[in-house]
């Protein structure tokens, strides 16, 4: 392990102690385990954020439905897929005909 200051402020201190005490564990426990859980989460995040992205490029799903998934409007999504290089798919009429007999 490696040891690591840091400054809390006054109520972080006495709440983070108080859950300590209560839990029976000790503050560095209790820190570590919150920066685990934060961490692992934004990980699983960027992970489900690159599948949609990669199922995107693959044509598997559309604009509207990765914009759902990344939780951004369609305009923020197309200003993003410019500026990361990923080109807009778009459908040709067959396709779109396609659409239409499914609906």
């Amino acid at each position: 392990m490696k040891r690591t200051n840091i400054m809390l402020t006054d109520e972080q201190h006495k709440a983070l102690k108080s859950y300590a005490k209560k839990e029976g564990r000790t503050l560095g426990e209790l820190v570590r385990a919150a920066l685990d859980t934060a961490y692992k989460k934004k990980n699983r995040i960027e992970q489900r954020r690159q599948i949609a992205l990669e199922a995107y490029k693959e044509g598997f799903i559309s604009i509207g439905k990765l914009s759902e998934i990344l939780g951004i409007d369609i305009v923020s999504l197309r200003l993003y897929l410019k500026e990361e290089g990923i080109p807009l798919k778009t459908q040709d009429i067959e396709e779109i005909a396609m659409d239409v007999v499914n609906a």
